[in-house]
């Protein structure tokens, strides 16, 4: 018989003996189309590993709940409890291993990691994930090469610029190196140059090429970023310059090469401070995408770097909207952010979703012009306009104290589809700039408006169910193997389970936006129950970061459709959580209908 293949999990934990054993039992049996494999209810007296065709799990209302494909396993758990609650019918002949009880029994009491896989929590799944991306973050710090940790600002003065000359350039371009040329050759000024001048007692009006360094050791573009570091190390030197082709182009930084093995988010935060015009602020958004890849490369989860990017976001607004608005502007008026960006779970640059307060004392026709600015300025940075127009150059968005008051309160009063879904981004919203109080002051009137409105509530957390015709399609495309449909991540997942959490948060006045913080707030009221509120904030925190691995796949291939997984690129064990994950959202949709009394789940 054909060797059972042991490259997956759970089977790659096996030792050799237990190996043996399992080759020794296991036997394959074929299915044709339609043949039921288990029936609802059915003793289980085996363990079933698929090796090709296709099975789907199909519920008691007749929902398909899972697909199984090659390397999937079924189902250990009704094998452990005796019997399955679902049915597992072919969808497409198959193969499949067939490894019998007594055998799975006998390998998991002598191997708890093989046994604890079958019933560990997504989290603890991820933990068996986490230990390839270790894998993958040390390789990355040997093959990623010096294009992705170069900076290009680099400075180009002839040899007859005098020091005053580099002095006043080094501070107008905040570097620390100027490339010289003279006579035929490059050199390479620096700032610690700057000791050695002092010392001697030299002008400010020397020639340049006096006090630059024209034996430069280079690398090039190319090269690896390792190899880099090891030539600054060998050569006891903070700076390399940078051919390209042969030609000198710029000059790599020891502390750009550290910042790239480590988190150089840091140094963002430093040059948004720093930043005075709109100009440095565009040249700082392209490096906070490259920052994301490369975090992501290295193997940081999607809400750490959401958090980290709702942080640099909030100061990249803040600046630019601080140089756009006067001081009275400023002062008088609170800007913010809503959706996934108020609650701190975007990553890659999205839609604008933003508002403006203002006072009555403010000029409407200043606000106007300065928050058109504001709008085109972020389309410059890289956020593209809102399509539904959320955005503080529409007037709708843009409005008094006392006309947001009134507007939140009209939505409440009139609960439409189009009103709900306003209310759903603005109770993410989060301050950016200005006063915020102002924003207190409206959510707190929201509060009081919708003291014990049942039937509000009851329409607001109905859009759960907006995707429910979609997710039961993407499993009718899985068993069609239609490769050219992908799955909409963000609506089959986290969508449901990021309103689900933000209904109940408006409903016991939760102050968090962030969806992590909700629900953490939710079990502590013991609205949600503990393991629930784990196994979701788990399934969330998993889907996110398929999310985020879909989406920089698009952005590297150009394409403008965002959120789509392509599920036949996944390992057997990504595969394994996202059908985990996607039964955590299941539970949790059937809470929220149960808890606002939506009908059936």
């Amino acid at each position: 018989m054909e060797r059972f293949d042991f490259n997956f999990p759970p089977f790659n934990q096996l030792t050799a003996s237990e190996q043996s054993q399992l080759q020794k039992s296991v036997d394959i049996a074929f299915f044709s189309d339609g043949e039921v494999i288990i029936e609802a209810e059915q003793d289980i007296g085996h363990l079933y590993v698929v090796i090709k065709g296709l099975i789907k799990e199909v519920g008691p209302d007749g929902e398909v709940i899972a697909v199984y494909d090659a390397r999937d396993t079924f189902e250990a758990r009704a094998m452990m409890e005796g019997y399955s609650l679902h049915r597992f019918v072919v969808a497409e002949e198959a193969l499949v291993y067939t490894i019998p009880r007594d055998t799975v029994l006998d390998i998991m009491a002598s191997n708890p990691r093989f046994g604890t896989y079958f019933y560990a929590s997504v989290a603890e799944k991820m933990a068996a994930l986490s230990g390839n991306q270790e894998e993958q973050e040390l390789e990355s710090l040997f093959t990623a090469t010096v294009r992705d940790a170069y900076r290009q600002n680099t400075m180009w003065l002839t040899g007859q610029a005098t020091v005053l000359d580099a002095a006043l350039a080094m501070k107008e371009h905040k570097t620390k190196t100027i490339l010289v040329h003279h006579q035929d050759q490059v050199g390479l000024f620096t700032e610690s140059a700057f000791r050695d001048i002092t010392i001697a007692g030299a002008s400010g009006s020397d020639p340049l090429h006096q006090w630059s360094r024209f034996d430069l050791i280079s690398i090039d573009m190319d090269d690896y970023v390792f190899n880099a570091l090891l030539r600054m190390t060998q050569h006891n030197i903070q700076r390399l310059v940078v051919t390209e082709e042969g030609e000198i182009v710029g000059a790599l930084e020891q502390i750009d090469v550290l910042a790239y093995f480590s988190n150089h988010s840091h140094l963002v935060a430093q040059r948004l401070d720093r930043a005075n015009s709109i100009d440095e602020l565009i040249e700082i958004a392209e490096q906070m995408t490259h920052s994301i890849q490369l975090l992501r490369n290295n193997g940081v989860g999607a809400p750490q770097l959401a958090q980290l990017m709702q942080v640099l976001n909030t100061s990249l607004f803040e600046k630019a909207w601080r140089i756009l608005a006067p001081q009275e502007l400023y002062d008088n008026s609170c800007l913010i952010v809503m959706g996934s960006e108020g609650r701190g779970e975007q990553i890659l640059k999205t839609d604008q979703d933003n508002g403006l307060i203002i006072r009555d004392t403010v000029d409407p026709e200043l606000a106007r012009t300065v928050a058109e600015q504001f709008s085109a300025t972020l389309t410059r940075l890289g956020y593209p306009p809102c399509p539904g127009n959320i955005m503080v150059s529409n007037i709708e968005w843009r409005k008094s104290l006392d006309e947001y008051k009134r507007m939140v309160a009209q939505w409440c009063r009139a609960p439409s589809p189009e009103s709900m879904m306003k209310l759903a981004i603005f109770v993410d919203a989060k301050v950016v700039a200005g006063d915020a109080s102002m924003l207190d002051e409206v959510k707190e009137h929201l509060q009081k408006i919708m003291i014990n409105d049942v039937g509000m509530l009851m329409t607001f957390a109905r859009a759960v169910e907006m995707f429910d015709n979609h997710n039961r399609g993407f499993f009718s495309r899985l068993l069609s193997r239609d490769e050219s449909e992908k799955m909409d991540i963000k609506k089959m997942g986290i969508f449901p389970v990021v309103h689900g959490v933000r209904s109940l948060a408006l409903e016991a006045r939760i102050d968090e936006t962030n969806t992590f913080e909700r629900l953490q707030k939710l079990v502590q009221l013991h609205i949600i129950d503990a393991k629930l509120g784990k196994d979701t904030a788990e399934a969330l925190s998993y889907l996110m970061d398929l999310r985020l691995k879909a989406n920089l796949q698009a952005l590297n291939l150009d394409s403008q459709v965002p959120n789509q997984l392509d599920t036949a690129n996944l390992s057997t064990l990504e595969r394994d959580l996202l059908k985990d994950a996607l039964q955590v959202v299941k539970r949790f949709k059937h809470m929220i209908h149960g808890h606002f009394h939506l009908g059936g789940a």
